[in-house]
């Protein structure tokens, strides 16, 4: 059997579009992982944020330092993604974006219907927050009403590459689940349901996670499908594995599946 070519393997996936399905997690896994291809420098910057991460009084300058490297991440991340024909850092007559970014063609689209985004909004609007504080409602606040009136034509997925998560947020490993909503989480869920629109957050680590092929859009997947189901879980470590979410009498049923899907 021949090797099958770059140029093939696109004309593949592009005929792949017409029947993806979000939520069928075979043909999903393998589309991301053709969409994105960790770009070769991101794993030594993070390294970098690793580094940072574990000092325990860091400095003003390598605090700042810090920033810079989050904001070099999140470019890296997105140099990573197949369509990408626009991205952007500036201030406009209004706010400032840290991050701003889009992209036209068969790969783009399919990215977006891969993330639920609709066509007509297909840009992402990125918020890089590199603090030992969790994003806090009024910062969610703010990127909501860029999402909602400064960029309500383009604008239909925004994302927050944080340390600390944001506040209300499930916490790894120490929540089990939530059935309360407040702070910054309730905002989150209350402008899905107004606008449709979805904002995520990514931590530590998510982040740590992105030098490998799909994991950046496998983490968006769960993040947005998890604010439709708003099941209250922690966040789960990135997997090619499917979720499973039951209680004690239902999990059992399952066992054959969970192993066949592991071979």
């Amino acid at each position: 059997m021949t090797k099958e070519s770059a140029g093939e393997m696109v004309v593949r996936f592009l005929k792949a579009l017409e029947s993806l399905n979000p939520d069928d997690e075979t043909s999903s896994n393998h589309i991301a992982s053709y969409l994105y291809n960790p770009d070769s420098r991101i794993a030594e910057y993070l390294k970098k944020l690793r580094e940072y991460k574990d000092l325990e009084n860091p400095t003003s300058q390598q605090r700042r330092e810090a920033g810079n490297l989050l904001e070099e991440i999140t470019v890296l991340t997105f140099c990573g993604l197949q369509g990408i024909n626009s991205i952007k850092s500036f201030r406009s007559a209004g706010p400032q974006y840290d991050l701003l970014v889009g992209g036209d063609g068969e790969g783009w689209l399919c990215l977006c219907k891969l993330l639920y985004m609709r066509e007509n909004l297909r840009d992402i609007v990125v918020e890089a927050k590199c603090t030992d504080d969790k994003v806090s409602d009024q910062q969610f606040a703010r990127l909501c009403s860029l999402m909602e009136i400064n960029l309500f034509q383009t604008t239909g997925l925004g994302i927050f590459f944080t340390l600390n998560g944001a506040s209300g947020f499930p916490r790894r490993g120490k929540d089990t689940r939530q059935k309360q909503l407040k702070e910054a989480k309730m905002r989150q869920v209350l402008f899905h349901a107004k606008t449709g629109k979805a904002i995520v957050v990514l931590d530590a680590e998510d982040i740590f996670a992105l030098d490998k092929p799909a994991s950046f859009i496998n983490v968006l997947i769960s993040k947005i499908r998890d604010l439709d189901h708003l099941s209250g879980l922690a966040p789960l470590e990135p997997c090619e594995l499917p979720e499973v979410d039951l209680p004690g009498h239902l999990a059992p049923l399952i066992d054959k599946f969970m192993t066949k899907t592991r071979h």
